[in-house]
């Protein structure tokens, strides 16, 4: 059954084919029993035939697959057909398109098994349960027509051997027990439906009583006189340790009379009605008991003093006359939702007639349970799982901490002054067992982390509601950084049971900031009452914010400022000013009082059209991640005047990348703004770099004010003149651009030079690459130099070509006395070290020179010199060769001289460095002695050797003592072993030498290679405790199988190293069943972050079930755990 108007017009005009042609118009039908109005699903069917998808307004709609709409094989029956009839074949005579008829094994078929399915549909919604219902009745009815017709006809029935009168007594069998399950489904909607999902301001179940039946006069009105009583809402438990009968029953009070109870009946009759038949009859699921009133169960717990002694004696006829009452007075009729809302509920209390200093509680108390759904339940069910000793204690601290706890409300407020007493106050909550709503007042500035933690520690607790006063925007941000992200929901709501954290007093006295899901509301006026039924708040946010974003054009801005203003006065929150939106991809900050979005922070430019289209915004933040960006940013400019913050945030390396084109941009526009560049350093925190203002602001355009933005080159090749007269009206009003990673252009070395001499002594760290720069452009990075202490210089060794000259001034400029890290990297090493002539320090802690693959480069005497140089003057820490030679050999044993190695704490060599220095042996013995001579040094064991590639192929057997001896004296961290075939007789050789390894320190092993089982086998007795990285890694070009030894080898490293990262990776494994073996012996950290399977190795893998899937499901448990 479908819904449909009360009346018999079209009721899908609004749907058309893909086409664009309307659909015809269908029939719909009356249900007698409900009043309202239904189509039948074959009509549909029949309608939509061929049809895969509808159009309703600017969103397709696939018509869904539906058991119910089942569409039935049709056939033809002949009434002249005499003879014995069964259904269970196929009639192939002549069939007609004009006269369909459904087969009745067809009809028989799917009315059996709708009937079954009802059965099993109790704890449906209402909705849902009465299409089925609909349809089984309609199906029943089709069954019965097509039955009088072939018995009229003189035809025999025979479905799966079954007679016509065996069909009919099977379908009313089921029909009778339609009423059975159609009343449980209706008590089950009542207890469960949505009223448990918000915080109700009373208890929605009750039930409504004569209040004396001697004066009861049915045909006097003014004898009619009631009480309202409520009901304890208790879950269907255990018994606990005081066995407490676990089901529904009366308050142990008295009631209340009823203001205009005509108005209440009208309101709540039908509600009421299908109570009291609940109460009456009782109903038991998985979460209640409801006990049959003629047991007297109901009446547990209530005293007849306090109740009335009439309640007590006379409950089942007081029910039986108000059932009478109500079903007269309310007949049954069709509603969508049987619960009460939270409004409803609340109305409740307004027709109570309590006296002065009563209670409107009904003595009933708040009980937050599982999953966040509050109760209304007595005070023994209630705190049936407290434990009382540890409830005072908890009594006692927060009276000692000028605080209050009301248990009938399940509230506690309390004042705390330091994280200690947070941790007492989160120990005795735990201790009592019960679930209460915070307040507190915080007596001392904390820090986020805290403040995160204290917020989770009391989620775990139970915690819904949260109320913090003192929070300060040094522990929460405002600007960028809360406007970016909702820290409170990336780390504390998202990963908790909290569900609302409201912060008083924020960001300004007298001012509230609540936090609830994807929103945050900033009012005025505080403190709050904890009394708003958030639950609908955060609906009705959702459904403003599904508004705001499907608004087409800024005429339609006007309903979205006015839905907030309906939602913020339901909930009494008209002091709103400010409402900020938090979606994964973009963020948005909604001016209450405008009525229009005034900022907006993206990633990556995706924004939704209607927020970009407001025209109102002020403040623009984007994270860059590619250079596309331009065009659109500059739409923004256009149709957003007001805007006077562009806010751009990157990941530090970036910045230079994109300099010209941002600043550009900016700096062209007529209508003068802010720009503020911002550097990621993860995913909450961020830090200015600069923050750029144009001197005057005086560059409109006196003709109209405005600039067509779309006229402006953004990617002109820029001279060094254009920049500096484009840059010489910014101010940097902020400036911290300690780091430069990427390339330097003209543009971005004039922009660099100008913040420098506005900031100077700021940059740190700077990669040197200058293949881009013009000879002006070396002279502003000649400046930048000049002006800054730098720690750490990276210098990318280009061709020097005919800029040596400028080049040389560059080095020249740097200021040698503050480096402690000089990194020299690239093709044209040589050159560049014949151009530094620094005045040398003792600050360098750290040298390496990387030659670029896949060329070696030669370093000469003159180079060498210039290193020993660097080494001699500084106390060096690091040093490292990599992908480089010296022409002359002997030059290893000055460098080898003259390393103090009592400093010295990581040595790397690559391996043409190794087989250099081997190749000598009076250097490597020299270099072995001088290692032994402060091997005590504890400093200097740690890892001298930081990373060391073994590749035989390029040693010979002398070179392999050397390389033994070196082993012996140094400590490794990683160690890279090629695995190439090799000669028998070298067996011993290469087994001693690996001997010598110090395997205990080893972090990182990786085995490569086309032989890595026979290397495997040298190595299965080596113990690596500390072993963190395992990378078993064949050649692509080259078939190898892992035998079965070389996989227990890796298995061994599993169970008895700390391994974090494991990859296997073009080789196979002879017994497939390994990987399970593998996987099986994993950890879950282990399987969940560093595990990788990659080539063939993937494929096999991919083909074994078991494996896969006990990986996938280590996975999942890995994010559960995490």
């Amino acid at each position: 059954m479908a819904p449909s108007a009360q009346t018999d017009p079209p009721v899908f005009q609004e749907f058309k084919a893909e086409d664009g042609s309307p659909l015809s118009s269908l029939q719909s039908h009356l249900c007698v029993e409900t009043g309202q109005r239904y189509l039948l699903w074959i009509d549909i069917q029949h309608a939509f035939s061929g049809i895969d998808h509808l159009k309703c307004r600017h969103r397709p709609l696939r018509i869904p697959y539906d058991l119910f709409g089942y569409v039935v094989a049709h056939r033809t029956f002949h009434k002249d057909q005499t003879e014995e009839f069964n259904d269970g074949h196929e009639d192939t005579q002549d069939q007609s398109h004009d006269e369909i008829v459904p087969s009745l094994k067809h009809l028989f078929d799917i009315c059996i098994y709708l009937y079954n399915h009802l059965g099993s549909m109790d704890r449906k919604s209402k909705w849902y349960y009465r299409q089925v219902v609909a349809n089984t009745r309609y199906y029943h009815s089709k069954v019965v027509e097509e039955l009088k017709k072939r018995n009229s006809s003189g035809v025999r029935v025979l479905v799966d051997g079954k007679n016509q009168g065996q069909l009919l007594d099977e379908l009313h069998d089921l029909q009778r027990k339609v009423r059975e399950w159609e009343y449980r489904n209706i008590c089950y909607n009542i207890l469960h439906g949505i009223s448990r999902e918000y915080d109700c301001v009373t208890s929605t179940l009750f039930i409504i009583f004569p209040s004396n039946l001697d004066s009861w006069n049915g045909m006097d009105p003014s004898t009619h006189r009631f009480r309202i009583h409520f009901l304890c809402d208790n879950y269907n438990r255990d018994a606990t340790p005081e066995n407490l009968p676990q089901h529904v029953h009366l308050s142990n009070h008295p009631g209340y009379r009823l203001k205009q109870p005509e108005e209440f009946f009208q309101k709540y009759g039908d509600y009421i009605l299908r109570v009291l038949q609940m109460i009456k009859h009782g109903y038991i699921d998985d979460h209640y008991d409801i006990p049959p009133l003629d047991t007297l169960k109901i009446l547990w717990n209530c005293d007849p003093n306090i109740i009335g002694s009439r309640l007590a004696m006379d409950i089942e006829p007081l029910a039986d006359r108000a059932i009478s009452y109500f079903q007269e007075l309310s007949p049954p009729k069709w509603q969508e939702g049987l619960g009460l809302t939270r409004d409803q509920s609340a109305a409740i209390k307004t027709y109570l007639d309590v006296q002065d200093g009563g209670n409107a509680e009904s003595n009933l108390c708040r009980y937050i349970g599982g999953e966040r759904l509050i109760y209304r339940k007595c005070e023994a069910h209630a705190h049936q799982y407290l434990s009382r000793q540890s409830l005072e204690h908890l009594r006692e601290f927060v009276h000692c901490h000028g605080g209050h706890v009301d248990m009938q409300q399940a509230r506690i407020r309390v004042e705390l002054g330091s994280i200690d007493e947070v941790d007492q106050f989160q120990t005795h909550l735990c201790n009592a067992k019960h679930v209460f709503d915070i307040s507190i007042k915080l007596r001392w500035e904390a820090t986020w982390s805290i403040l995160r933690k204290l917020c989770l520690d009391l989620a775990n607790t139970g915690t819904v509601f949260l109320e913090l006063d003192g929070i300060t925007l040094n522990t929460h941000p405002q600007g960028y950084d809360q406007y970016r992200n909702n820290l409170f929901y990336r780390d504390v709501i998202s990963k908790s049971d909290l569900r609302f954290i409201s912060l008083l007093n924020y960001p300004r006295p007298q001012e509230w900031c609540l936090h609830i899901d994807q929103y945050s509301l900033q009012l005025e006026n505080s403190p709050v009452q904890l009394s708003h039924d958030w639950m609908t708040l955060s609906s009705d946010l959702g459904k403003f914010h599904n508004v705001m974003v499907e608004a087409q054009d800024p005429s339609e801005w006007k309903s979205v400022a006015t839905q907030l203003q309906t939602v913020l006065e339901k909930h009494e929150l008209s002091g709103t000013h400010m409402v900020t939106i938090y979606n994964d991809e973009w963020n948005a900050v909604f001016d209450q009082k405008r009525g229009v979005v005034v900022e907006v922070h993206s990633e990556d430019m995706v924004f939704p059209e209607s927020v970009l289209s407001a025209g109102s915004i002020r403040t623009l933040g984007v994270h860059l991640n590619f250079l596309d960006f331009e065009q659109e940013l500059l739409d923004i400019m256009e149709t957003n005047t007001e805007l006077q913050d562009l806010i751009i945030s990157y990941y530090g390396h970036d910045i230079l990348n994109h300099m010209e084109h941002i600043v550009q941009m900016w700096h062209t526009s007529s209508r003068p703004f802010r720009l503020t560049l911002l550097d990621r350093m993860n995913d909450t925190r961020v830090r200015v770099v600069a923050q750029l203002a144009v001197r005057g602001c005086d560059t409109e355009d006196p003709s109209d004010g405005t600039t067509d933005l779309h006229t402006v080159d953004i990617s002109p090749p820029f001279s060094h003149e254009q920049a500096m007269h484009e840059l010489t009206d910014v101010v940097f009003t902020q400036w911290d651009c300690d780091h430069v990673f990427s390339k330097i252009s003209n543009y971005s070395a004039s922009f660099l030079d100008m913040a420098s001499r506005q900031h100077p002594s700021v940059l740190t760290l700077l990669t040197l690459d200058v293949s881009s720069l013009s000879r002006n452009g070396l002279s502003s990075i000649r400046e930048v130099l000049r002006q800054s202490d730098l720690e750490h210089l990276h210098v990318v060794c280009t061709p020097v070509n005919s800029q040596s000259e400028s080049i040389a001034q560059v080095l020249g400029s740097v200021q040698w006395s503050t480096l402690k890290s000089l990194v020299l990297a690239g093709h044209h090493i040589e050159a560049w070290i014949d151009l530094c002539q620094p005045s040398f320090s003792s600050s360098l802690l750290s040298l390496q020179i990387q030659g670029t693959l896949p060329d070696i480069q030669e370093l000469s005497h003159s180079n060498i010199l210039f290193i020993i140089q660097l080494i001699c003057a500084s106390p060096l820490l690091e040093l490292c060769f990599q992908n480089v030679q010296l022409q002359e050999s002997r030059d290893w044993e000055l460098i080898v001289d003259s390393v103090d190695y009592s400093l010295l704490k990581t040595l790397d060599l690559g391996a043409d460095c190794i087989s250099q220095l081997v190749s000598m042996p009076d250097v490597a013995n020299l270099f072995i002695s001088r290692v032994e001579h402060v091997r005590e040094d504890t400093e200097f064991a740690k890892s001298v050797l930081r990373a060391f590639t073994l590749d035989i192929t390029v040693l010979s057997q002398p070179d392999l003592a050397a390389v033994q001896g070196i082993l012996s004296v140094c400590r490794m961290e990683e160690l890279r072993v090629e695995c190439p075939p090799f000669d028998p007789r070298l067996s011993a050789f290469i087994a001693q030498m690996l001997a010598s390894v110090r395997w205990m320190a080893l972090e990182c092993l990786n085995l490569t290679g086309d032989n890595i089982n026979e290397w495997v086998t040298l190595l299965r007795n080596i113990e690596t405790p500390r072993l963190q990285s395992l990378s078993i890694q064949g050649l692509e070009c080259v078939e190898q199988t892992l035998v079965h030894s070389s996989v227990l080898f890796v298995e061994q490293r599993i169970c008895v190293s700390s391994l974090v990262e494991l990859t296997i990776g073009h080789i196979q494994l002879q017994d497939q069943l390994d990987w399970v073996r593998l996987v099986e012996n994993m950890d879950l950290s282990l399987v969940g972050m560093g595990f990788r399977v990659e080539g063939r190795s993937r494929e096999q893998f991919v083909g074994t079930p078991e494996a896969v899937q006990l990986e996938q499901r280590k996975r999942e448990q890995w994010k559960v755990m995490t």
